[in-house]
């Protein structure tokens, strides 16, 4: 299975583009690149999940995670077009209410 992370920053926005299964193989993987992109100190972190094809509880652990080491800088965590299978796991851990999710190219509402 393969699974690819790459990032790209816009101004003071970091987009982290995730393709393939994130599970307790790859999760580190992200964790780190998640990491090295929140030590840059960004106002907004944007992770595009619609090439995930497999997602595990310990990908939503990093995920989470990252949503608190951001909001402790008030910075935000946005998930953006995520998969139906990402969408699932967040609707069946009861958690896709706690991240700011946006769908197709509209531009995103600010986290109030």
């Amino acid at each position: 299975p393969h699974f690819v992370v790459e990032t790209r920053r816009t101004g003071t926005t970091e987009l982290v583009q995730v393709q393939g299964e994130v599970d307790i193989a790859t999760a580190p993987l992200l964790r780190a690149v998640l990491d090295t992109v929140v030590s840059r100190r960004p106002t907004r972190v944007e992770v595009d999940l619609s090439g995930a094809t497999f997602m595990d509880a310990e990908a939503l652990t990093t995920l989470l995670a990252v949503r608190r080491r951001l909001a402790a800088r008030h910075a935000t965590l946005l998930l953006r077009d995520p998969s139906p299978v990402v969408v699932r796991l967040l609707e069946l851990s009861g958690t896709e209410h706690g991240f700011e999710i946006a769908t197709g190219p509209a531009q995103v509402r600010r986290a109030g």
